[in-house]
């Protein structure tokens, strides 16, 4: 029996908010496109031996599938990742939350417009007040954090990240569902690196490099097994098993875990605002995933 998607997506989200924070200490120690780069590398060192054998497998399907592997290996592996990395060195934590917020929205647009979903009204309202919920973490309640805030290049990069993990768990739901989840990790990081060696050469031919000592192999370590091995194979069968609009709407759990795990290991405070924003969170998730299904069931 598979786990449920929404511990499955829990567990995403935990492992991402992880990486957000890895990610931003890593950028005053590891150039961007470097970490993005040996985070993939080593990942496929790690997952190859396990996933080749289920592509050679199910090869017939690669091989007939090949131009869409590509975008949905670019959108996710390549833009989704080195964008976010790339826009931690301009863009503040706030701008960062309130853009990533936009995903179940975006989400539940793309479905609707493309016919892959159709959206309840519990989902629509359920997306809408998490939405608040992540709005009331990331502006700490105080309304002039959001009206003043300002654009920059890292607030383009994370909208354009965004945006390609947004129609990268659309057009998953074209995969058969008796595709080998590890085949395809393997098969979507092996086209992805290839999308991010341009990036990576980039960084080297500016002499931008890093020192592997201690601190580097911990990044290293835990952004090439948890956010990027176990996040991706959890992420994708969640998304089969519960669609598109559930897995978006978890994602309104970053900026909770993110605050818990600053709180851990930075010493930051648990306010009030964390615990209303975090609330409303919860309340939206409630809404559009049991009300809709005790809808369908009395339907039914």
């Amino acid at each position: 029996m598979s786990p449920p998607p929404h511990l499955l997506l829990t567990l995403c989200v935990f492992f991402w908010a992880g990486n957000a924070i890895v990610g931003k200490i890593a950028s005053g120690h590891i150039p961007a496109f470097t970490l993005s780069f040996w985070r993939w590398a080593i990942a496929l060192f790690i997952i190859l031996p396990f996933g080749f054998r289920a592509v050679c497998r199910q090869w017939n399907f690669y091989r007939n599938n090949w131009t869409y592997l590509i975008v949905i290996a670019f959108l996710s592996v390549t833009v989704y990742n080195t964008f976010q990395y790339w826009a931690l060195n301009w863009t503040s934590a706030i701008n960062v939350g309130i853009i990533s917020a936009s995903l179940p929205i975006i989400i539940l647009l793309l479905t609707t417009l493309t016919g892959h979903e159709k959206p309840n009204a519990y989902q629509y309202g359920g997306a809408v007040l998490a939405a608040v919920g992540v709005l009331y973490v990331i502006s700490r309640a105080d309304i002039e954090v959001l009206l003043n805030l300002s654009v920059n290049v890292g607030d383009g990069l994370i909208l354009v990240a965004v945006l390609g993990w947004a129609l990268y768990s659309v057009l998953l739901k074209r995969l058969p569902e008796d595709i080998d989840q590890v085949g395809l990790l393997t098969v979507l990081i092996v086209l992805g690196i290839i999308g991010i060696i341009p990036f990576y050469a980039w960084d080297l031919m500016h002499g931008r490099t890093f020192v592997l000592d201690h601190a580097a192999v911990l990044m290293l370590g835990y952004v090439s097994v948890f956010p990027s091995v176990l996040a991706y194979v959890f992420w994708n069968h969640a998304v089969h098993a519960g669609g598109a609009n559930l897995a978006g709407l978890f994602v309104n759990l970053t900026p909770v875990f993110v605050a818990g795990l600053a709180i851990i290991f930075l010493g930051e405070r648990l306010a009030l605002f964390h615990l209303v924003g975090i609330s409303l969170i919860f309340a939206g998730i409630y809404v559009a995933i049991r009300l809709a299904k005790r809808r369908v069931a009395r339907d039914a």
